[in-house]
């Protein structure tokens, strides 16, 4: 369920080539302004590697979203169902949103994420901590990694794109 794209080399050099006098915090600067989070030191890593396309780059949303999933293994026994097993709701329709409204869902599915492992991890962390310590150490920082790009995703949307009103409605 990737909600989110990520911004891309060859779009990186778009930007790159029709700004004047370009720079990696230019270029990131505009990507960002434009609701497409992007850190300069990657487009200056991008621009160091001309360009050169990325292999499966995920948006900080999706892969905590991942990373979560698999560790929730740790408490669901299930390698394979990871989150839904806590999960009752299904998923909800995203066609046709504004890519402010998909980072806004997708900020939302993260927590409710973080909500659900929340729930069970206290009963059985004793357990866990006693046979499986680094498992739980990986859940930990999943949850951790899920917490911080949920609290950034909304932080993403240009201030244009809702002009006065809180990211947080």
């Amino acid at each position: 369920m990737s909600l989110l794209k990520p911004v891309t080399p060859e779009e990186a050099k778009r930007v790159w080539v029709s700004i004047p006098n370009p720079s990696a915090r230019r270029v990131a600067k505009a990507l960002t302004l434009s609701g497409r989070r992007v850190h300069h030191s990657t487009v200056a890593r991008w621009r160091a590697q001309d360009w050169r396309p990325v292999a499966n780059s995920l948006h900080p949303l999706e892969a905590a979203r991942q990373a979560l999933d698999m560790a929730a293994g740790v408490l669901t026994s299930d390698p394979v169902a990871g989150l839904k097993v806590l999960s009752d709701e299904d998923g909800r329709e995203i066609d046709g949103l504004s890519d402010r409204e998909l980072l806004r869902e997708a900020s939302r599915e993260m927590l409710i994420a973080i909500r659900l492992v929340s729930e069970v991890f206290p009963s059985q962390l004793p357990l866990l901590l006693q046979t499986k310590t680094m498992q739980t150490a990986t859940l930990l920082n999943a949850l951790t990694a899920g917490l911080r790009a949920a609290v950034g995703g909304p932080q993403t949307i240009p201030r244009s794109a809702g002009a006065g009103r809180s990211c947080r409605e």
